[in-house]
């Protein structure tokens, strides 16, 4: 009887484990759709640079404003009715893009996205997390991140299919995220029920202080990740690199930042994801640092983008991995609105900061700002650990 119970309960974790990983898809199909396909669309109505970078920054306050509400939405609707709540309000968001001509209506509309999202994005991760052993964490945690940026790099070639005008590639981006939406219903016999989450708000001092190593983590993954991804063409461009070139330096960051989740989750499983981190934190302040020698270089350019992409993109995968790690269930939810939350925060500092220190420096500025946040991060994490190790935190 025993054996079967365990049988069935195995059964159950894995249909779990497939309704996040194709919700992940899902989502990011989603999300690399609809980021250029709003900002296109913005420019063709006659909006100007400025206006459409600042409708960029709606999904991110859309986080911000609506992640911290999940716990309560959790005790309250449980985790799947909380998720499809999201995608409904993102899709709604979404469907109605084409049907009004304002600006000031489509910046609510870009709002509305983000606040589906954000609670699609912490009801996924927490249900990955509580679904997940501590053994095969950081594999699992990998294969999510990879699942998301294979999405999300597919995403933009859905538009090659929809085009860009009329109700078609918004109605097709509303229809992905209402998909993502399905597997987690038919396998919500899997997920967490809601008493789970009952315990401190996200803000208290408590779990701000067990968190901190977390909070690190995310802060520097948003930062580093949106400053390269936003930057790094114009650096090209000025090291004297040629426009195809300048373009081809993302696309090799990227290509290293797919191929990156599972191999660092193997490190993280084998050695833990402290260790990990620190690893990253290393190639990445080296890559820094050795940035403008690599373009003079010519050929060593490409893999050191290509190891530097892997080492940036892998950060939030460790991060989540060492939160599943740290927090127990009456702590996860709310660990992790925060983890996504200082992620959140470091891509909105991080382009314009680095940005400021590119104009300003040149070819110094972008390393120096990259190299000063990873250093950052170091000098915190060594400390954090230590306390940790010896039980003082």
């Amino acid at each position: 009887m025993a054996g079967a119970e365990d049988a069935e309960s195995e059964r159950v974790r894995r249909w779990g484990l497939v309704a996040v990983m194709a919700s992940a898809v899902a989502t990011g199909l989603t999300v690399g759709m609809t980021i250029p396909l709003v900002a296109l669309t913005m420019t063709a109505a006659g909006a100007g640079p400025a206006l459409v970078g600042l409708n960029a920054t709606m999904p991110a306050l859309g986080v911000l404003v609506t992640a911290p509400l999940a716990p309560w939405l959790i005790a309250g609707l449980g985790l799947v009715p909380t998720l499809v709540l999201g995608c409904l309000a993102s899709a709604v968001s979404l469907i109605f893009f084409p049907v009004f001509d304002s600006m000031v209506v489509w910046f609510g509309l870009r709002f509305g996205v983000g606040f589906g999202l954000a609670l699609l994005w912490v009801m996924s991760e927490t249900w990955l997390s509580r679904l997940v052993s501590d053994q095969s964490r950081g594999r699992v945690v990998g294969l999510y991140s990879t699942l998301w940026c294979a999405g999300m790099a597919t995403g933009p070639l859905l538009l090659q299919v929809t085009g860009l005008a009329g109700l078609l590639p918004f109605a097709v981006s509303a229809g992905l995220v209402l998909l993502a939406a399905i597997p987690p219903v038919l396998a919500r016999a899997a997920a967490p029920g809601r008493r789970v989450d009952a315990g401190c708000p996200p803000w208290s001092w408590s779990l701000l202080g067990q968190a901190r190593g977390v909070i690190l983590a995310g802060l520097t993954a948003g930062f580093v990740e949106t400053s390269l991804f936003t930057l790094l063409p114009l650096y090209g461009v000025i090291a004297g690199l040629n426009s195809g070139d300048a373009v081809l330096m993302l696309s090799v960051f990227a290509a290293g930042g797919l191929v990156s989740p599972m191999p660092l989750g193997l490190l993280a499983d084998r050695f833990g994801p402290a260790l990990a981190l620190t690893g990253a934190a290393l190639v990445g302040l080296t890559a820094a640092v050795s940035l403008a020698s690599a373009v003079a270089a010519g050929w060593l350019l490409w893999p050191l983008l290509f190891v530097w992409g892997g080492a940036v993109s892998g950060f939030y995968t460790l991060g989540l991995t060492q939160l599943g790690q740290r927090f127990g269930l009456s702590g996860l939810t709310q660990a992790n609105v925060l983890f996504i939350m200082a992620y959140t925060i470091g891509t909105i500092l991080g382009p314009p900061l680095t940005g400021t220190a590119q104009e300003q420096w040149s070819l110094l500025g972008l390393p120096l700002v990259i190299g000063v946040v990873y250093g950052l991060f170091l000098l915190a994490l060594v400390p954090l650990e230590a306390r940790r190790r010896h039980g003082m935190d």
